[in-house]
């Protein structure tokens, strides 16, 4: 439970708006970051107030929660207000498939150096690969605060030689200008993605109506967003997130909480969990140089155990969707009823596309096998280091083929009526559980004294870990925990398995 009333901690970030200067929230998992924006808002009633949300769920969640003075709104739909609707209007046109802008726009096919296996081969991208390319980079420079699109806007494979790089960026600038100003021209009759609104509203210098702003999730803040909240000169903006938990690879994302120079306050006593969950916790955040801890809760009895599998969990974290997959098949072989929180559209739209690359057709619009004329293709990618991510679901259609697969995910439980959540750790970022286990796709490497292990996954573990309230089965990370106890700059102390 949280307090009524604030705590010491709650009650400096209260201070500090009642100053009227914009400053920032670091919020560290489970410390009552929603609570104290309440706390915040109702100190200052006569005050207008906007809380700004990435989507519009947790938006009107948020307007429930706050008083009649605060809107709860979404970037977007503030910016579908104030563009031109002879603009929004184009949201309801059908959009361009690739082939067709390939046609429309003269795109001819490019030989270009690719490299498989350690060698450079030649490799023919045809129209429709380049036009999405020319897509796909009118999406990132919307993503950005640039004023214009430029050649540095398209992102080409990284498999491509840099000289052949930096080429096929030049040659398809002009088709990248064009894009972008047919897009925002309203004669123009094709259809637009909110991106291109969002954008023009930016480009716009636009002014938010409040006194203050309440801007959450800052980590995960876009040049976009960000460029809007900084153009707000007169305008208090609370910057409320937790570095730590930027687990999104946004394309071109800040991360305003470290990046904004602005005074900060602190939450850093979870009421979610108790010490020792919290323990763990800060030896991730002591890998990631952190020198501030996270505290448990004193009133919550929380476990930590070291066990090699358990039939008491509530939520199994895994780190991909295709281990989540293999767990989903063996619960469903085993009889029980799983639920999966993972992402069942994008699991859907590679199981599809991996049945079309079988039957020899080649495929456009998923990414990650785009690239691909056909699967003997994808494995001789998924040999190499950068076919890493990929290789287990490869493997997961090679082991069970795609309509098993299919099936699978036709009958997942509805997660009320489940025994337990197969989740990603991704997918798992702002739940929580009584109830966690950590799964073994994690990826670092030990040895006997040392351990390798990138900022990225130890944000993805510190995530994961604070999904759990009464008890966290961490028995395949337990050794990565102790190395990292040993060099955390907090000392927390040590960490004794326990069984449940």
């Amino acid at each position: 439970m949280q307090p009524t009333k604030p705590t010491a901690e709650q009650q400096i970030a209260i201070e500090h708006a009642l100053r009227g200067e914009s400053f920032k929230v670091v919020a560290y998992a489970g410390t009552g970051k929603t609570t104290t924006l309440q706390m915040i808002s109702a100190a200052m009633p006569e005050r207008r107030g906007m809380y700004l949300a990435f989507n519009k769920a947790i938006a009107s969640e948020a307007q429930q929660k706050f008083h009649r003075n605060v809107d709860s709104r979404t970037f977007h739909s503030l910016a579908y207000r104030s563009v031109p609707r002879n603009i929004t209007d184009k949201l309801r046109l059908p959009r361009l498939s690739p082939s067709f802008l390939a046609k429309e726009y003269r795109l001819e096919p490019i030989t270009l150096r690719r490299l498989m296996g350690g060698r450079y081969e030649k490799y023919a991208l045809m129209p429709s690969r380049l036009a999405s390319i020319v897509v796909n980079a009118v999406g990132y420079f919307c993503a950005t605060s640039s004023q214009y699109p430029a050649p540095r806007h398209i992102q080409v494979p990284s498999w491509l030689h840099p000289d052949d790089a930096t080429a096929l960026q030049q040659h398809l600038y002009p088709a990248l200008e064009r894009r972008w100003l047919d897009s925002v021209n309203p004669q123009h009759q094709a259809g637009i993605g909110h991106d291109i609104y969002l954008k023009l509203w930016a480009l716009s210098e636009p002014y938010i109506p409040a006194d203050y702003i309440l801007f959450d999730e800052a980590q995960d803040a876009d040049p976009l967003m960000l460029g809007i909240l900084l153009q707000q000169k007169n305008t208090q903006v609370i910057y409320v997130g937790d570095a730590h938990q930027q687990i999104y690879a946004w394309r071109g994302a800040v991360n305003a909480m470290q990046k904004l120079p602005l005074t900060e306050s602190r939450l850093t006593t979870s009421f979610r969990f108790g010490e020792p969950i919290a323990e763990v916790a800060n030896s991730l955040l002591g890998g990631l140089k952190e020198t501030v801890p996270l505290h448990g809760n004193p009133e919550r009895k929380s476990s930590v155990f070291n066990k090699p599998h358990t039939k008491k969990r509530d939520a199994i974290l895994c780190r991909t969707n295709a281990r989540a997959m293999e767990l989903l098949l063996a619960g469903l072989v085993s009889g029980e009823r799983v639920s999966l929180q993972a992402d069942h559209a994008r699991l859907n739209r590679f199981i599809d596309a991996a049945s079309i690359l079988k039957q020899g057709k080649r495929v456009t619009d998923v990414p990650e096998l785009a690239w691909f004329n056909s699967w003997h293709d994808v494995h001789e990618y998924c040999e190499t280091n950068e076919g890493s991510d990929i290789k287990p679901l490869v493997k997961l259609v090679d082991d069970h083929g795609t309509a098993p697969l299919k099936r699978a995910l036709e009958k997942i439980t509805p997660i009320q009526e489940a025994d337990y959540v197969i989740s990603t750790a991704h997918k798992a970022k702002g739940l929580e559980w009584d109830r966690v286990h950590l799964e073994d796709d994690y990826q670092f490497k030990l040895n006997a004294h040392d351990h390798k292990i990138s900022d990225e996954e130890l944000r993805l573990l510190y995530v994961a870990c604070t999904r759990a309230k009464v008890s966290l089965n961490i028995h395949h990370i337990y050794d990565l925990i102790q190395q990292l106890k040993q060099k955390t700059p907090f000392k927390p102390q040590t960490l004794v398995p326990t069984s449940v």
